[in-house]
């Protein structure tokens, strides 16, 4: 039952911590901007219907007047898209699907808004195949690659451009020449967005830096440790094997990355990229299906899986032997070699858990599921069938992190087992006298060794904490650099603010994250003592309203105590922890009540108990904004982990008011909040009287 229990656990928490990844990624969708429309948000995308002339470069001056009557014909096109197999019309192509492979120029033409113009600004192109040159208002402005009309003399280069201009006017001329002879997505298929240069270089690096810089840090740190816990017993492989395909994954992230790749190394060609890109893809399969036989030796096919490793192999050397030009257009093949591939291992997988009973079937067989749903999902969204986010990042860290979890888990159960022999060894022991001193210096021995590998894995999972420091240090300082190129001073200030802050929160929230889960196990030793409730206020109100007066803030206090109870009346508290309780909800009266000339209120009773036969009495404190509000159906969830206000309000942690519930529960009361959207909210509790 205690295995099935935790499998249970790990698999919801890591359910949870998926969806919300998932939700952190999905970003709210830029405006797209057709022709000729005005732009009203500061970065804002271009997509929209363009001018299409194919089988021709055109520049700026061939759009002319004298030279317009010379133009071919010129076709609205959906970017961003993918022009092969589209069907133009009878004028273009002879009225047949147009090809993979060939040349076209794309134009459009953008109305800004009066106060951008002569506004330093930023053009970002995610993704063009293969080349191309582009224009703005008649002057080139930049390009990528070496464009040409014939097959062969192309240099293809994909990667996401930012390009500096300064609008003269505020009608935008684009246009853009592009030339496809190496990749299977054709013409402008990834997003255009322009805006002012510190709006811009926010975007791309809370879009394209910050997240993935993460990820690659936790895939790195996972498979050092394994790979650290391997080097010490060379004797697990699946340790290996799991090493291998965190570090597999965090290189296969950081290659997908259209931007931060090229600013690791600026000078990687298209075609090493492509190589690396699709080797690792396959590299990371073989990691896996190899990760997967170790931990389920005795319930997989060695013929089977052998087959497996070959299909891998022969991918690799496919890959390692033919053009790019030639595997970049078989991904539905690869596709679905892997799917493939990895059926098998679902289906031993799945057979073991329904026949067998094995450690994290459950957890596996989840993983497994989601990998193949992810895989086929992004499909789907490579070939610009669906428009959604990529989920195999999130599906491989689901992987990662239900093997290490298992391993964990076979350690953990190692250990006990360990326990148990010795102890059947002494107790065998006391019946063989003449063995006693050779079993006793063995079994000292041994523990001697368990005691060692204890103190040894508590040194490494604390040198481990500690280093998983560096990579949000390496973060901070590579952000700081990366805003030193091409921004002015204000602009890197922003953006070093900015990420600076969300290493802050990170902090913020392992700290809260901490306590409560202290709180939560009752590992957090109290203080207790009784006060009297006019002292405890009397030391409380000076403290907080000079807390809010260096917030600009206004704090208005009541004291209401029934003479013949003023001097009685005590409460049995920790003081640190209740100032904790007090200024997380002032905290919060003041995150939400952003007019400073509305003051909040602190109020402090001595009542008998509402609602009780029998007369007690109990201390009431109220905390009083008069801010937006919470809408009545948010009021349930309040005080739940993770909880935070709708969008549009200010972010926090979601576990303040998590904290302050457990402390007041701890102490024997209760937490409560009344509350009208748009007027206000009141948070209060109540403490039993002890005398």
């Amino acid at each position: 039952m205690s295995g099935h229990r935790w499998q249970t656990s790990v698999l919801v928490t890591l359910c949870v911590c998926v969806c919300v990844a998932i939700g952190l990624e999905v970003r709210s969708a830029t405006p797209a901007l057709s022709p000729l429309h005005e732009v009203r948000s500061p970065v804002v995308s271009l997509g929209g219907v363009w001018q299409f002339y194919w089988g021709a470069l055109l520049t700026p001056d061939d759009f002319t007047p004298e030279r317009s009557n010379q133009l071919p014909v010129g076709v609205p096109m959906a970017v961003p898209g993918n022009w092969a197999g589209r069907t133009l019309g009878a004028n273009v192509y002879d009225g047949r699907p147009l090809p993979r492979y060939g040349i076209a120029t794309y134009r459009t033409q953008v109305q800004l808004p009066v106060a951008m113009v002569g506004t330093p600004s930023i053009l970002m192109l995610e993704s063009v195949g293969s080349a191309y040159r582009i224009w703005v208002d008649g002057t080139l402005v930049g390009g990528l690659g070496d464009l040409t009309g014939v097959a062969g003399g192309e240099i293809p280069h994909i990667r996401m451009e930012l390009f500096h201009i300064t609008p003269s006017t505020s009608n935008l001329d684009i246009v853009v020449q592009v030339s496809n002879h190496s990749f299977r997505e054709s013409g402008i298929y990834g997003d255009i967005k322009l805006g002012p240069a510190n709006a811009t270089m926010a975007y791309v690096f809370t879009h394209y830096v910050v997240q993935d810089l993460l990820l690659i840090g936790l895939f790195v740190a996972i498979g050092v440790f394994h790979l650290i816990t391997f080097a010490s017993s060379r004797r697990d492989r699946e340790l290996l094997w799991l090493a291998g395909l965190c570090l597999f994954v965090a290189l296969r992230t950081l290659i997908l990355n259209k931007y931060l790749l090229y600013l690791v190394a600026p000078e990687l060609s298209w075609v090493a990229l492509m190589y690396v890109q699709y080797g690792v893809k396959f590299a990371t399969l073989l990691a896996f299906i190899q990760l997967i036989y170790v931990l389920y030796e005795q319930d997989i096919n060695p013929l089977i899986h052998r087959m497996c490793l070959a299909l891998c192999l022969v991918a690799l050397a496919y890959i390692a032997v033919v053009p790019p030009q030639v595997f970049t257009v078989t991904i539905p093949m690869q596709t679905a070699l892997i799917l493939c591939v990895l059926s098998y291992y679902v289906y031993v997988v799945g057979y073991v858990g329904a026949v067998r009973s094995r450690e994290g079937i459950p957890l596996n067989m989840a993983g497994m599921v989601f990998v193949c749903f992810a895989i086929i999902h992004d499909y789907f969204l490579f070939v610009k069938i669906i428009d959604s986010i990529q989920l195999v990042p999130f599906a491989l860290l689901v992987i990662l992190l239900v093997q290490a979890q298992i391993i964990s888990y076979r350690y953990a159960r190692f250990q006990q087992h360990s326990v148990q022999l010795a102890h059947e060894l002494q107790q065998a022991n006391r019946h063989l006298e003449e063995k006693v001193a050779e079993r006793t210096q063995e079994l000292w021995t041994s523990n001697v060794k368990l005691t060692d590998l204890v103190q040894q894995r508590s040194r490494l999972m604390a040198n481990i904490a500690h280093d998983m420091g560096s990579p949000l240090s390496g973060v901070q300082s590579s952000l700081h650099i990366l805003g030193e190129h091409a921004l002015s001073v204000q602009t890197q200030k922003d953006l070093v603010g900015l990420l600076i802050n969300r290493v802050n929160h990170v902090k913020r929230l392992v700290d809260d994250l901490f306590q409560l889960a202290k709180l939560e196990s009752r590992q957090w030793e109290f203080e207790w003592e009784q006060v009297p409730v006019a002292q405890l206020y009397s030391e409380m109100q000076p403290y907080f309203v000079q807390m809010l007066l260096e917030q600009d803030r206004l704090l208005v206090t009541t004291c209401v105590h029934p003479a013949d109870l003023l001097v009685d009346a005590k409460v049995r508290v920790d003081r640190a922890q209740m100032y904790r309780v007090v200024q997380n909800l002032l905290d919060n009266a003041v995150k939400y009540s952003s007019d400073v000339r509305q003051p909040i209120e602190f109020t402090s009773i001595v009542r008998p108990v509402p609602g009780v036969s029998e007369l007690r009495y109990e201390w009431y404190v109220e905390i009083v904004d008069f801010g937006v509000g919470i809408a009545s159906n948010h009021l349930p969830m309040i005080f739940e982990r993770f909880y935070t206000r709708s969008s549009g309000l200010p972010a926090g942690s979601g576990l303040g008011l998590a904290i302050s519930k457990e402390i007041v529960e701890r102490h024997g009361g209760t937490i409560s909040v009344r509350s009208e959207e748009g007027v206000g909210s009141t948070f209060c509790f109540r403490l039993p009287i002890v005398s």
